[in-house]
């Protein structure tokens, strides 16, 4: 069945640069056969293990998503003896590899969770959100024996990937009334001492941000990977609520990381503390920190001292862009300063009813550079990459509203992908836009909206580079010279649909929105 493609995806002779296409051809042949293919790689395992690192972890992320298009009955029915031989096969630097510990934890029987748990004791995920993805199918099912993973994994919080996810799920099953003595209730010293040396570690990396390492990726793998260790060991000694940890919180409340604080803050407020107590509201004047400080300070009881502007819409829009820009992914860091600048209640894509929008200018200061843009908050938060600050409101709604778009007669095809049905559309509006006076005009994309379709170009107008589309009757351009983030062709084309959805949504006498009809 998939014989063939494993013959040339396993052993010394596999060809790395064919193994793209190969893993594909698997996929398709190993669809509805998740257990045939598990089972081809256990008579397989001398292979596995002189196979080319990279290669089997393609094939690993196969296996694991083929089973799980099968759902969980099929996942259960598997030998988990089958699945821990294959692990132990793997060749040294194989990258997936916690993808069949997910599998163990998914099956949820004693035998499959005894594996795991001594799986992860002596060769644990290297990545702290690798180990929580291990863990989460326990946190999503209350039908597994505790007793078979707590108190033996708390064994494995020596290992910094397993750490924050292992006291993760220990605190969920106490506040579940899965147990009636927390796990870690006998290791309070143990908890204080590592939330003294996790603390220490981030309070050095405040003063010197290399101590994490020289580049940027691994600094914030280190600096997630503490984050999440600080949070959980915060929560976790918050809720056995021992006097000796209060040392160590206190350390952990002056740190700058605002998450880091909130939690120690509502560590410290959870024990009657009363500067804890006082942290925990002012933070809720903080936008990165205020809507969890705020869900603590009600949780505790304490929440008629938060001020009522801090409830406010607004202040929850800018707390939301505040925490978005925060994840890794995105910045990273929350933004020196964070305003709603207008807000709207209108008809958006994909609701029924009219919603709030906002839109929230945020800005980082960098010393000599400053980074500022507009985001939305409401239906999504979401920030463009290209600049949009200079777009009236009405058109950063709109623009917003194009891309949050979703529907399978709306999208685009670029340049050099079109057909010759497609070409001959894009020739006809390119003239039109030479009538209309754009010279240099160069083809980007396609777009479709609807039963519609506009051609989105560069151009020079007035000598001045700029993005257009136009569909024959509508035509909008935007400068794109001399700018740090100039918008894409894309962007443009989501500012078009945009304009157009909103204005048929929202039609107003009123003049609120009255700036969405206008077109350049």
């Amino acid at each position: 069945m998939f014989e063939e493609s494993l013959d040339q995806l396993l052993g010394e002779q596999a060809d790395p640069v064919a193994a793209g296409w190969r893993l594909r051809e698997l996929a398709e042949s190993a669809a509805d056969h998740g257990p045939a293919l598990v089972d081809e790689l256990v008579s397989r395992t001398e292979s596995l293990a002189s196979s080319d690192p990279a290669i089997v972890g393609g094939l690993l992320r196969v296996v694991h998503t083929t089973l799980l298009s099968l759902g969980g009955d099929v996942i259960a029915g598997l030998d988990p003896g089958r699945i821990e031989s294959i692990h132990d096969a793997l060749p040294t630097g194989t990258p997936n590899r916690y993808l069949l510990l997910h599998l163990l934890a998914t099956m949820r029987n004693p035998d499959s969770l005894s594996r795991l748990v001594a799986i992860l004791q002596k060769s644990p995920p290297q990545k702290w959100m690798e180990a929580a993805q291990v863990l989460s199918p326990l946190m999503q099912h209350a039908d597994w024996p505790v007793a078979l993973v707590y108190p033996e994994l708390l064994n494995a919080i020596e290992h910094p990937s397993l750490a924050s996810p292992v006291l993760d799920l220990a605190n969920y099953l106490f506040r579940k009334a899965r147990v009636a003595t927390h796990p870690a209730a006998d290791r309070v010293p143990t908890l204080n001492v590592l939330l003294g040396e996790i603390s220490g570690r981030l309070s050095r990396f405040e003063e010197n941000p290399h101590t994490f390492g020289d580049d940027v990726d691994t600094v914030q793998n280190r600096l997630g990977e503490a984050v999440a260790l600080a949070v959980s060991l915060c929560d976790t000694v918050g809720i056995l609520g021992d006097e000796s940890s209060i040392g160590k919180l206190n350390q952990t409340v002056e740190l700058k990381h605002r998450r880091v604080q909130c939690e120690a803050a509502g560590a410290l407020s959870r024990m009657g503390d009363e500067a804890g107590q006082k942290r925990l509201i002012e933070l809720t004047n903080d936008p990165s920190a205020r809507l969890r400080a705020i869900h603590y300070a009600d949780e505790l009881g304490i929440g008629d001292r938060v001020d009522e502007a801090n409830r406010s819409d607004r202040a929850t829009a800018e707390s939301e862009v505040s925490l978005w820009l925060s994840q890794p992914q995105q910045m990273g860091v929350p933004p020196t300063s964070v305003e709603v600048v207008d807000s709207q209640r209108m008809m958006w894509p994909s609701f029924e009813d009219p919603i709030d929008i906002h839109l929230v200018r945020f800005e980082y200061n960098f010393g000599e550079r400053v980074y500022s843009n507009v985001a939305i908050a409401g239906p999504v938060t979401f920030a463009m990459s290209a600049d949009v600050a200079d777009f009236s409101m009405t058109d950063i709604y709109a623009i917003y509203a194009g891309w949050h778009a979703d529907h399978p007669d709306i999208f685009s095809v670029v340049a050099d992908q079109l057909n010759e049905v497609q070409i001959r559309v894009m020739s006809e509006l390119q003239k039109h836009l030479d009538h209309l006076g754009y010279e240099s005009i160069k083809p980007a994309m396609l777009g479709f909206f609807l039963e519609e379709k506009a051609g989105v170009f560069t151009a020079m107008r007035d000598n001045k580079p700029c993005a257009v589309v136009t569909d024959g009757l509508e035509t909008i351009d935007h400068p794109i010279g001399g700018r740090l983030r100039p918008i894409q062709p894309i962007d443009l084309f989501n500012l078009y649909k945009g304009r157009k959805m909103l204005r048929t949504f929202n039609p107003t006498s009123d003049g609120d929105l009255e700036d969405i009809v206008e077109s350049d």
